[in-house]
């Protein structure tokens, strides 16, 4: 019996990464991710007001600091939550593995991402679950999860890698 193996060669770039973030991350609703915000900015005001009315002058000089240093962190959070996808593709083409070339190696072991800067090797048997799009794979392992673009993969390497997770 024949092993099979099947190789792609594609170039780690901004829209690839943005593949990435969409299939993979966990976008929170709601109120509940500016929780942390609303927490930082009453501290503020808090200390601003309150405890600036009740404390003497040189007490209320630093509090009067620290308040707007709260608030100032309440700004920071709200930013952070909304613009996560953008923070995240900017960090991701900041490092030395983006607009390389990286090839991407399939076979009855696993699969295998190498290039100049990334070696990582994942096994058939570390994956705990998956989730198949129209555009890509995403595996679960341990606490993370790992992406899989269809895009530079043949339909036979495709129907490969869904018989592999089929023995998840």
């Amino acid at each position: 019996m024949s092993q099979a193996h099947f190789q792609a060669r594609y170039t780690l770039d901004k829209t690839y990464f943005a593949e990435c973030y969409d299939q993979t991350a966990s976008i929170p609703t709601g109120k509940k991710p500016f929780y942390k915000a609303i927490g930082f900015a009453i501290a503020g005001l808090l200390l601003i007001t309150v405890f600036a009315s009740l404390a003497s002058d040189e007490l209320v000089q630093n509090t009067y600091y620290l308040g707007y240093f709260f608030i100032g962190l309440a700004v920071v959070e709200v930013f952070s939550i909304k613009f996560k996808r953008t923070w995240w593709l900017w960090r991701q083409m900041m490092s030395k593995a983006a607009g390389n070339p990286l090839t991407l190696t399939i076979d009855e072991q696993g699969i295998h991402s190498y290039s100049d800067f990334i070696n990582h090797k994942l096994s058939w048997q570390q994956i705990t679950s998956h989730t198949e799009s129209e555009v890509g794979f995403t595996l679960q392992v341990d606490q993370q999860k790992q992406y899989l673009s269809k895009r530079e993969l043949s339909e036979a390497c495709i129907e490969f890698v869904r018989e592999q997770l089929a023995k998840v």
